[in-house]
């Protein structure tokens, strides 16, 4: 029984696995934004296969492996040679490695996710997940070939690609999917209607909010340790303030 339960979301990983497959043979015929969109989607299809093993009771050991091999390919190989392709192939020898990063960086994520797995539930995620850092540079690619019809802040480009390589490998919380249930926290239907309006947002101007918006995202961890650290220096300024009064 539980293997049948497991078949539905095998196939959403299956389809997952093939939209990454079919983004590198685009990203090598030049077709950059067909191929980036390729990747949003296997994103998508990774959020779903996850969702629909909890509600079929379908999560196995074994999902947990082929799910990782497919992300493998469309979080990390696919978004490498997205990146080669546009830009660093003109780069020499140093554009073949600085897209072999998400690659790499991806795989070793995958790698210690799987390794330290406990359940198949979870609070957050430790470092950035890799389908959020591939969807942050295949937004890059759309919002510039939708504003300039090519890529431009070749730069900005690189320095992003480096940026979620490195937060997939760091222990920086990053939220959850939230659980869409009306009987939850307070907290969890805020994150419910944030990503409601996200989602709206990029329905209705998706080339040039998706961007921004996965930005903020990718932000959030590093602005989060930020201000713990500076709340919590307050916080012993405040303290030792007190001791120095009494």
């Amino acid at each position: 029984m539980r293997a049948r339960a497991s078949l539905v979301p095998g196939f959403f990983t299956m389809a997952n696995m093939f939209c990454g497959y079919y983004s590198v043979l685009l990203a090598a015929q030049g077709r950059f934004t067909t191929a980036a969109w390729l990747i949003i989607a296997a994103g998508v299809l990774d959020v779903l296969d996850g969702k629909l093993a909890r509600m079929v009771d379908g999560a196995s050991e074994f999902g947990v492996q082929y799910d990782s091999l497919a992300d493998v390919i469309s979080f990390g190989l696919a978004p490498s040679a997205l990146s080669y392709y546009v830009l660093f192939q003109e780069w020499g020898t140093t554009g073949l490695m600085l897209s072999f990063v998400p690659l790499v960086f991806g795989a070793i994520r995958l790698a210690r996710f799987n390794a330290r797995l406990e359940g198949f539930d979870k609070d957050a995620f430790e470092g950035v997940p890799s389908p959020a850092a591939a969807i942050t540079i295949c937004t890059f690619v759309l919002f510039n070939y939708d504003i300039w019809g090519e890529l431009r802040w070749e730069k900005i480009f690189m320095t992003i690609v480096l940026l979620v390589s490195i937060l997939m490998i760091t222990n920086i919380r990053y939220e959850i999917m939230p659980n869409f249930s009306l009987q939850s926290s307070r907290i969890n239907r805020l994150k419910i209607l944030a990503v409601i309006i996200g989602i709206i947002i990029i329905l209705i101007y998706p080339q040039r909010t998706f961007f921004p918006l996965i930005m903020i995202y990718i932000l959030s961890g590093p602005i989060r340790i930020i201000w713990l650290l500076i709340f919590s220096q307050q916080e012993k300024a405040g303290v030792s303030k007190t001791k120095e009064r009494k």
